[in-house]
């Protein structure tokens, strides 16, 4: 009995023991320090892994063309959590997994046009539904098209979308930021970006360790900041935690600048723009309005890109989807991306666009880039 009493205390002991060590390895609230993006929620988790396989739900409505198709698939395999898309009188909605549902497409109207027309003027050419938001055909490395006023791909964005995404406010979207990391500078942006770039600078740290004058051009300068673009009610990309920017001193902006175009959106090294986009980022040197600091999250429009141009096929698909054929208009392409008119009516976000909360200012003396979260001017 009493080597049996003996055998069940060294058992006890044992397993006290391991339990304890396991606890010392985990950080408050039990996640593993080794875990950089665990704390943020399932539905912020958008990372866009390589072979992700995605398939079009069974169910889709009767007018989804072939645009409306390639953009579902890509929106899908950008935010797994969008799980579908429906039409009623009012539109296409994108649906996610938590009963949500964002406007895709209107019927007709002034979301059926771009969003111009609507109030608001020259800020309504912006302010868009998610179809015409990806209407653009975005051009990746080592494509440098010129860019005439109209040609702006990736400029133009549905708030609707980035506030189900992200937040709606700076304590929603600032609740779910992480860490991310280029050459040795630390930033804040939400967790899909984080790990875009995370990607994005283990490619780019040896390129810049063997060609020292990337370095210049990799000067972390801003990431999260909750403001609107300098004079206008939209709010910045930086507010959504999806954009930083780097080296503003050497890489700058269209309102900064009287270049028409800047020499630099031809001559930026395109290694630095390819590590970006090959993670779903665009680069704002591809804008008529050009932002050369500035790169943003959007792989929806990078996976797009791909798929026109034949290096991504969708599943079921036997050829690459058809790119648009642009006229002389950069706008007719916007247009021509939208269903034939119905009745139409405002999603159930805040489809104007305007920040929640405003009260962030520009600095003194010059207006914020189109990212809205440098402070440094140049």
């Amino acid at each position: 009995m009493p080597i049996l009493l003996l055998f069940i205390f060294l058992c006890c002991a044992s397993g006290a023991h391991a339990q304890g060590a396991q606890s010392q390895n985990m950080a408050p609230g039990g996640v593993s320090e080794s875990s950089s993006v665990a704390a943020a929620p399932a539905r912020l988790s958008t990372e866009l892994p390589a072979d992700l396989s995605v398939d079009l739900p069974d169910a889709l409505p009767a007018d989804l063309d072939d645009t409306g198709r390639v953009d579902l698939y890509c929106l899908r395999r950008a935010y797994p959590q969008i799980t579908g898309i429906v039409a009623d009188a009012q539109g296409q909605w994108l649906v996610f997994a938590d009963g949500r549902r964002v406007l895709y497409a209107a019927d007709s109207g002034p979301e059926a046009n771009g969003g111009k027309g609507t109030s608001g003027g020259r800020e309504s050419e912006w302010v868009v539904n998610v179809r015409v938001s990806m209407a653009e055909p975005y051009p990746l490395e080592p494509e440098r098209p010129e860019t005439p006023l109209g040609v702006s791909p990736g400029r133009r964005r549905s708030y609707d979308l980035l506030q189900t995404l992200y937040g709606a406010s700076p304590k929603a979207v600032g609740s779910h930021l992480v860490q991310a990391r280029l050459l040795g500078q630390h930033l804040h942006l939400s967790p899909a970006a984080a790990q875009a770039m995370n990607r994005a600078d283990a490619v780019l740290a040896p390129q810049a360790a063997y060609e020292p004058r990337l370095k210049t051009l990799l000067k972390m300068d801003g990431g999260f900041a909750w403001r609107r673009i300098a004079g206008e009610n939209r709010l910045s990309p930086h507010a959504f935690g999806i954009a930083f920017d780097i080296s503003p001193g050497i890489a700058t902006y269209w309102r900064w600048s009287k270049l028409r175009p800047h020499p630099l959106q031809k001559s930026y090294p395109a290694s630095i723009v390819a590590a970006f986009e090959n993670e779903g980022f665009i680069w704002g040197g591809k804008w008529h309005e050009y932002d050369l600091m500035h790169f943003e999250y959007r792989p929806e429009i990078i996976c797009k890109a791909r798929v026109l141009l034949g290096q991504e096929h969708m599943p079921g698909s036997d050829a690459p989807a058809q790119p648009a054929v642009r006229t002389t208009s950069p706008a007719s392409t916007i247009s021509a991306a939208n269903p034939a008119p119905k009745p139409a009516a405002s999603p159930a976000g805040n489809s104007s666009g305007t920040a929640l909360d405003t009260s962030a200012a520009s600095p003194a003396g010059l207006p914020q880039s189109e990212n809205a979260g440098a402070a440094t001017a140049p």
